[in-house]
């Protein structure tokens, strides 16, 4: 392993020499800003790097930055030297794009230390990169304002990764699309979410900052980051909830459904993958709702017409009449989504499951399962609330989501609170961090994330 190290110290120099060759290392010695840079620019520079912070010509800072806006700098790795000692210089470098920083004088012990983790690192990414075309390398500068930190999740799309902003030193969220699917129609449902978020101002939605293409050709979406899990893993690790956080969860939810449906847009695809809850000291619950993935929604016509019988989302949340591919989507479609969700919440059971689509349409078209069948402690005014919720005709569905959620809580008022059952089973699998915004769809053979299919089940 090749590793630069660049100080305008000659006897600092000379030390770094002499340790990286007794590790096993072959040293590469630079005296100052300039030369590092020339020799950091090339492709085919090493993936480690010592940087001194005050050198001549340019300084490791500036250094770090250029190097970071290259193709490769990502794939790099930066140790920051330097005497200086303070917070707001520590703040800097890692804004700069380093990946570590080092006090002198140091012991090299430690430096021998963190720089072994460095060569794990950088092997690791370039293994990774070579192996999956949908996953960036650690320290990628995109678009020259945001890091890449860490991958915290994947999916069928591709990847997710906490970002900083360098200029703003804030968190986000930043979700790539797998190369192999950015030439495909998948790439639609990147512009549709950024579009869809863009026109909606609601605290209930999670908010897109930005999104575009990097250079090697990945779609990508900036989010805000968001400290929490899903909904599905929640239920996941507690099981059913207690009836009141269900009612927390559906009012927040209710009221982002209200927002986009008063734009026209159609969220298409809630479940409980796509509602986060989000850390929140100040609320009574110790959580906010956020709305997650329009990717399948159409923001003010950018979707081609749907063509009755083609239907795309999660199927056990589909109403009857879009499952059946007899109708477009429209709100009721993301009401029945709703509903489901909430029976998924207060019994741990998915009420229409099934292994096939022709399967679950056979489920969603007959009478809708009682909430109080599979979870005992739920009261009776819920079992009502669910079947109106869920019934056969639209017209005699709630119409708004307004109007679900405050059914919903008035047929809870009466009961203290669901109780867990321990032995229910979960039946959809959440992604377990709230900042992972790629919810698996079933089946998960979809690369896309969705199912979709042509044509009218059988009845």
């Amino acid at each position: 392993m090749r590793i630069v190290a660049a100080d305008d110290d000659e006897r600092i120099l000379r030390v770094l020499e002499r340790c990286l060759r007794g590790w096993g290392y072959e040293a590469i010695l630079v005296g100052n800003g300039h030369d590092a840079w020339q020799l950091l620019k090339r492709a085919d520079a090493p993936r480690v790097v010592i940087l001194d912070w005050d050198m001549p010509g340019l300084s490791g800072l500036e250094v770090c930055r250029l190097l970071r806006s290259t193709p490769h700098g990502g794939d790099v790795y930066v140790l920051m030297l330097t005497a200086r000692q303070s917070k707001a210089d520590v703040i800097e470098a890692l804004e700069s794009g380093a990946d570590d920083f080092l006090e002198k004088p140091f012991h090299t012990r430690e430096l021998q230390l963190r720089l072994a983790k460095g060569v794990r690192d950088a092997a690791r990414d370039t293994a990774r990169a070579s192996r999956d075309p949908g996953v960036p390398p650690t320290g990628t500068t995109l678009a020259g304002k945001y890091r890449l930190e860490k991958m915290i999740g994947t999916g069928g799309m591709g990847s997710v990764w906490l970002g900083v902003h360098l200029s703003l030193g804030v968190n986000v969220a930043i979700k790539f699309m797998n190369k192999l699917l950015a030439e495909t129609a998948a790439y639609a449902s990147f512009e549709r979410e950024a579009r869809a978020a863009a026109q909606l101002r609601n605290e209930h939605i999670v908010r897109i900052y930005d999104h575009g293409i990097d250079q090697e050709g990945l779609p990508y979406l900036v989010m805000e980051y968001l400290s929490g899990e899903s909904l599905a893993a929640r239920i996941d690790d507690r099981g059913p909830l207690p009836a009141d956080d269900v009612v927390a969860i559906v009012e927040q939810v209710a009221r982002a459904l209200t927002e986009a449906h008063a734009h026209g847009i159609v969220h298409r695809d809630i479940k409980p993958e796509n509602i986060l809850l989000v850390d929140d000291a100040e609320q009574e619950r110790g959580f906010t709702v956020k709305v997650i993935d329009f990717g399948l929604a159409d923001p003010a016509g950018t979707r081609p017409a749907q063509q009755v019988g083609e239907i795309a989302g999660t199927p056990h949340y589909m109403s009857p009449e879009y499952l059946s591919g007899s109708v477009k989507p429209d709100c009721l479609l993301d009401l029945w989504a709703l509903a489901v969700t909430v029976f998924v919440a207060i019994t741990g059971k998915a009420p229409f499951d099934g292994e096939s689509v022709d399967e679950i349409y056979r489920r969603v078209a007959a009478p809708p399962p009682v909430p109080s069948s599979v979870n005992p402690d739920i009261p009776p005014e819920l079992d009502a609330w669910f079947a109106r919720a869920c019934a056969a005709a639209p017209g005699e569905r709630f119409a708004t989501a307004a109007q679900l959620s405050s059914a919903l809580s008035a047929a809870c008022r009466s009961s203290s609170g669901v109780t867990r059952s321990a032995a229910a089973p979960r039946v959809a699998k959440g992604s377990g961090d709230a900042a992972v915004l790629f919810a698996p769809t079933e089946p998960d053979s979809s690369p896309a994330g969705v199912v979709v299919v042509t044509g009218t089940p059988a009845r």
